[in-house]
């Protein structure tokens, strides 16, 4: 049997390999869903792999079966690819947070569909599949137990093709739930955790000494946390990860995730209107200075940060643009990631806004920032996309960028200098053609 796994692009119809490389080497890493399933796949099979974002689809390659994982900007362009490989033949299998929280609209483009984690609906789908009882829909009725999840198939990878390739999952799920994020919606609020052992054993095995925790939150449990970085500082690898800025106010938790290599942080802020985020921290204030509290205190303990802001909440109005920025330039932000509100469509936030009527797009490959497919409350969509845009390039401004490297190269050393300007760069360069890469 051959098996075709697919992570599909949009901007694989309308740019070259090339261009969609360099911006994956420039800031990019690859997913580790695709490769957990090929890792459930039985040995006998033979199994390829395909990011779009780094290698087109060879179409006279002709597999038995070929698995399609689904997000809400790339469905539309998916069924277009489950259509030409049905119309050959191939079986067609849809999964994918967007096919879980959408069952139905997927269920017409494919030969059958998983909903949920995969570790529970792989290995019986392909039993079924050799013995020619392939059903329809394949449904995860609970999540996955972390620990039996195998160790992702990183040798299908082409690893040089990534900024940073290696990537490892030791914890999923965040405790905050935001009604706007569809990991939450898929997956559900509390977090679950592998034990560190065996996360300390997988990093130990990697070629590399830099690495990526996939992580929706890494501080989502601080004992655990603790845990696991007091377990990582005698590896000696650099790391990075995602939390929400609560961490910043944890002097331990940083000073054991410096001394474990930790470089940077993608921290989210949300937004500085949504004050329910503030209650738990014990200082006292306005958001604005609390984050940029936050921001300060993480660099000054060595580590950059990757300061995330959604835009377009009820809350915002058309002064949340140039406050947000102030925040970073104030707090000493490394880089940012300024974002409209996406409502993808499964999550609360989607369903609310169509009890509204609030909707004003239908088209799937349109629910990517800085697009506006939803009428904000406070000012209007084409304000809202405009002050996404307008504070992106602000902070990446050939001024600020200079400035940035040199505040890099000041506090963690010449070396952060450098590749905070790389990495200013090539943000500069994505936003520069106006368009996220999916």
């Amino acid at each position: 049997m051959k098996l075709l796994l697919i992570d599909p692009v949009t901007t694989a119809e309308t740019v070259s390999v090339t261009e969609r490389t360099k911006l994956r080497q420039g800031i990019g890493y690859p997913g580790l869903g695709l490769l957990t399933v090929a890792a459930l796949t039985p040995e006998d099979v033979e199994v390829r792999y395909i990011d779009e974002s780094v290698e087109d689809i060879d179409f006279d390659y002709h597999p038995d079966m070929v698995g399609i994982t689904v997000q809400a900007p790339t469905a539309p362009y998916a069924y277009r690819l489950a259509a030409q490989f049905r119309n050959n033949g191939t079986t067609v299998i849809l999964g994918g947070i967007h096919v879980s929280l959408n069952t139905e609209e997927a269920l017409p483009h494919a030969d059958a569909v998983v909903v949920g984690e995969a570790e529970l609906t792989w290995p019986g789908l392909l039993q079924d599949y050799n013995s020619g009882q392939l059903k329809k829909l394949y449904r995860a009725r609970s999540l996955a137990e972390l620990e039996r999840s195998p160790i992702p198939r990183r040798d299908l990878l082409k690893t040089d093709r990534y900024f940073i390739p290696h990537v490892v999952q030791a914890s999923k799920g965040c405790p905050y739930g935001c009604d706007f994020c569809s990991l939450h919606a898929y997956v559900g609020q509390p977090p679950r955790y592998r034990l560190v052992p065996s996360v300390i054993d997988e990093l130990a095995e990697l070629p590399s000494d830099n690495f990526i925790f996939a992580d929706d939150n890494l501080y989502s449990d601080p004992a655990y946390t603790e845990q696991l970085l007091k377990n990582l500082a005698p590896l000696n690898k650099r790391w990075a990860a995602e939390a929400t800025w609560h961490i910043a106010y944890d002097n331990e938790i940083l000073k054991l995730a410096r001394q474990s290599g930790c470089i940077g942080l993608f921290v989210g802020f949300d937004s500085i209107n949504n004050r329910h985020r503030l209650r738990k921290v014990p200082q006292v204030g306005k958001a604005e200075e609390i984050y940029v509290n936050a921001i300060k205190n993480i660099v000054d303990h060595g580590i950059a940060v990757v300061a995330a802001f959604v835009f377009g909440l009820d809350e915002d109005d058309e002064s949340v643009f140039e406050r947000s920025l102030q925040v970073v330039l104030d707090g000493g932000a490394n880089l940012v990631n300024f974002s409209c509100l996406v409502p993808y469509p499964g999550t609360p936030v989607h369903e609310r806004l169509k009890r509204e009527d609030r909707l004003i797009e239908s088209d799937l490959s349109k629910y990517i920032s800085p697009n506006v497919c939803f009428a904000p409350r406070m000012m209007s969509p084409e304000r809202l996309n405009e002050g996404v845009i307008w504070a992106q390039k602000e902070f990446y401004s050939y001024q600020n960028i200079l400035k940035t490297s040199l505040q890099a190269t000041r506090k963690l050393g010449w070396g952060m200098g450098l590749f905070a300007l790389r990495l200013n760069l090539a943000q500069k360069a994505n936003w520069g053609k106006g368009s996220d890469e999916n």
